[in-house]
């Protein structure tokens, strides 16, 4: 965009960089009552905060489109970066998690009360982003019930749920209240097939109904909100959704193949407009194959995933509703952030399928490296995006490599460095992504192109403090 139009969103001008800060202290306490309870809890204290800005200092200033005032609504690694006029709002303590864990006697089963993370298979959609490297989430008030029974050497596992959702990620996800009664999961294992362990699984949820399902970010001037927090946040009802998923893994000390698909279908209802049907197209998927071939090759990997899109001049909701989770973790760029920006939906895989390849080897003891590979392409090609009629299948590749140095116990520094290679269909997208946000902050826009790299140098550094206290 012009210089001006970038002055009138808050950066200095249109050949800023943002250079920041995120910061996240993790506690995961727990309280163990008997052999047969514990109290377990997961606190964020500084929750994800970014210290920093697109000016010319380091960490920036106060009117930038990420400030160096704190906002829970700047994030970084998978969620929204965006909008002008952030507040301070530090977001400073945020429980995650907090439930009891209870054995129940004579052997009835496990019970698992309070807010707790939903993992599932690979995670691309269940995915509780518990470990220190994933952001967000998928995060419940749940109530699990859960007893496995033997088969031979074999066993089947049975999981029974009961959910309510507690408002979204944050002011510009706007999900409201929501439940879903009653879930089942069954789950078979058996640890000796052909010398690997087999785990075949599959969940539905029959009925999911939330209130103010969806979002429409406009305006985030206005004063004292956050960025976007002008968003509708009722009057989209998810009216009922079915989820179902089917999952297949199986793995050796050599190998491992894996597989997850998850599909949705259902009706949502918009005020003013009526019932919109949720297709049973609705689709995500991801297969991955890993090898470990020892020293000094500790992984060799590739996967392929998938996430359908959506048309949007047809009537019906054909893809977008399900998607990625962005606590799934597949780059430091292009998933990590630029397709959540560009869509404006927390998440990773949106409108894409990509396939990946990456290797970590061990340079000395200490050092490993893993560079990566990712080759991206856009689903739905026609009506994918606001102002945008068509674009070419290919997205772009992206190229990157971690450095991880194990300084200490407990201590590790990742160095990363990644660069997109676009395609021109992310040129597009990216240039209706920024008319659109002139548009929606009332800016009239003097010209959007784009044609740059992009590139991102991050370090991470992270300390796990509980090895500290043995």
């Amino acid at each position: 965009m012009s210089r001006q139009n970038a002055i009138d969103l808050g950066f200095n001008n249109n050949d800023d960089n943002i250079f920041f800060a995120d910061t996240t202290l993790r506690l995961t306490p727990q309280l163990v009552l008997s052999d047969a309870v514990t109290i377990r809890a997961q606190l964020n204290v500084f929750d994800n905060n970014i210290w920093g800005g697109s000016t010319t200092e380091l960490l920036g200033g106060r009117n930038t489109v990420v400030n160096s005032s704190l906002s829970f609504s700047d994030r970084f690694r998978g969620a929204i970066l965006t909008g002008p006029l952030a507040i301070d709002d530090p977001g400073f303590f945020d429980v995650r998690m907090l439930h009891a864990d209870i054995v129940l006697p004579h052997n009835l089963g496990f019970v698992r009360v309070g807010r707790q993370p939903f993992d599932w298979g690979l995670g691309i959609l269940a995915n509780g982003g518990w470990d220190p490297y994933s952001d967000l989430g998928f995060v419940v008030d749940r109530f699990l019930y859960l007893k496995s029974f033997a088969a031979g050497s074999s066993s089947i596992t049975f999981v029974l749920v009961s959910d309510i959702f507690t408002q979204g990620n944050s002011v510009v996800t706007g999900n409201g209240n929501g439940y879903d009664i009653a879930a089942a999961a069954l789950i078979f294992n058996s640890p000796n097939v052909a010398g690997g362990n087999l785990t075949i699984g599959g969940y539905i949820f029959p009925y999911i109904h939330q209130d103010s399902f969806g979002s429409f970010p406009t305006s985030g001037t206005d004063p004292g909100v956050p960025p976007n927090a002008g968003a509708a946040t009722s009057g989209v009802n998810l009216d009922h959704l079915l989820l179902y998923s089917g999952l297949i893994d199986y793995k050796t000390d050599l190998w491992r193949l894996v597989g997850e698909i998850q599909g949705a279908g259902g009706t949502i209802s918009v005020a003013g407009l009526g019932d919109i049907d949720v297709a049973y197209s609705n689709i995500i998927w991801a297969a991955r194959a890993e090898v470990y071939p020892g020293w000094p090759l500790k992984i060799v990997a590739a996967e392929f995933g998938w996430a359908k899109g959506d048309d949007l001049s047809s009537s019906k909701l054909e893809g977008g509703v399900i998607f990625f989770n962005p606590a799934f973790n597949i780059d430091n760029l292009l998933f990590k952030n630029m397709i959540p920006n560009i869509y404006q939906v927390e998440s990773s895989v949106f409108n894409a399928y990509y396939a990946r390849a990456w290797g970590t080897v061990k340079l000395i003891d200490e050092l490993s490296f893993t560079p990566q590979v990712v080759v991206a392409f856009n689903e739905e090609t026609s009506n994918p995006y606001p102002g945008v009629d068509s674009i070419s299948t290919y997205m772009g590749t992206e190229v990157e490599g971690t450095l991880t140095w194990h300084m200490y116990p407990g201590v590790n520094l990742d160095l990363i460095g990644g660069i997109v290679f676009p395609g021109d269909s992310l040129d597009t997208l990216l240039e209706a992504q920024a008319a659109n946000t002139l548009a929606a902050n009332e800016v009239d826009s003097d010209g959007v192109r784009y044609n740059e790299t992009p590139f991102t140098v991050q370090g991470r550094l992270m300390i796990f403090i509980d090895q500290f206290f043995k």
